[in-house]
């Protein structure tokens, strides 16, 4: 389905980590779902979040490009502070205009798809190069095209999302993120809204986009994507980190018996 001839992967634009959180903390209300995580990602790096639900992946996922604000500690994206900018010991958050422009950095693929019902495929992945960054409408044209065919969906650009199955929907989004040229790609289980024959179709481009060397923060529950395609698998239960290492010492060999519980109940399933 992928051609690496024509690699998408963007590459970092600094020595630091791609992504490195430091003692974040999340509050909603009362309720504190993110409880000091210390994280780094390397560029060109995969790394999959697994655990329970409830246990912060995804708020974490959603802190990383400021769709949730971090209550207490420091995120930061190739070198760059996340929402914030640093005067003296205190962080100020950043305006909204601010935010929306480092966001244009980080794409983000979401369970459900999200695509304009009234635009086609090709539209969709042409609509925020065109207007958030204000391209060429014919530069922008030829890439959303050669996106959607590395996505294996040349031959549905015109359709609309309503023709497409839920695999290829979220196909097109992937290739929307990837339009707007990124540096970092968040994946927020993007296969547990589809019907279990469309998932491999989705894990296909990831893994294709993991040779490429496209930068990946991965919230899955398919074991076997992460266990093939991660080179850093992290368990997060109750909002902390429990586990994090190589796919074959975190899934293959489970230290805490709390990992150990959650790996036979995916797995059963």
């Amino acid at each position: 389905m992928s051609d690496p001839s024509t690699p998408i992967a963007a590459p970092a634009t600094s020595g630091q980590p791609m992504v490195k959180a430091e003692a974040v903390h999340k509050w909603f209300g009362a309720l504190q779902v993110l409880r000091g995580i210390d994280l780094e990602v390397a560029p060109r790096e995969v790394m999959c979040l697994i655990g329970p639900s409830g246990s912060g992946k995804s708020t974490f996922l959603r802190c990383i490009n400021h769709l949730e604000k971090v209550d207490a500690g420091r995120l930061s994206v190739d070198g760059e502070l996340v929402g914030y900018r640093e005067h003296g010991d205190k962080l100020h958050e950043l305006a909204d205009r601010e935010v929306a422009k480092a966001r244009r950095d980080i794409g983000m693929v979401f369970q459900r798809f999200n695509l304009f019902p009234h635009m086609t495929a090709l539209g969709n992945v042409m609509e925020a190069p065109l207007k958030v960054r204000k391209e060429p409408k014919a530069e922008v044209r030829a890439r959303a095209e050669q996106l959607l065919e590395r996505v294996g969906l040349s031959d549905k650009m015109l359709s609309y999302p309503t023709q497409l199955s839920g695999g290829q929907q979220q196909r097109v989004a992937i290739a929307r993120a990837l339009a707007m040229k990124p540096k970092l790609m968040l994946f927020d289980e993007p296969t547990s809204a589809l019907d279990p024959e469309l998932v491999g179709e989705v894990l296909e481009v990831m893994r294709g986009l993991a040779e490429d060397g496209m930068t990946m923060i991965v919230v899955t529950h398919e074991m076997g994507f992460a266990r093939r395609v991660a080179d850093h698998v992290v368990f997060m239960d109750g909002g902390v980190v429990c586990e994090h290492g190589a796919p074959a010492d975190v899934l293959a060999n489970p230290s805490t018996a709390r990992l150990q519980q959650f790996l036979e109940q995916v797995l059963e399933h």
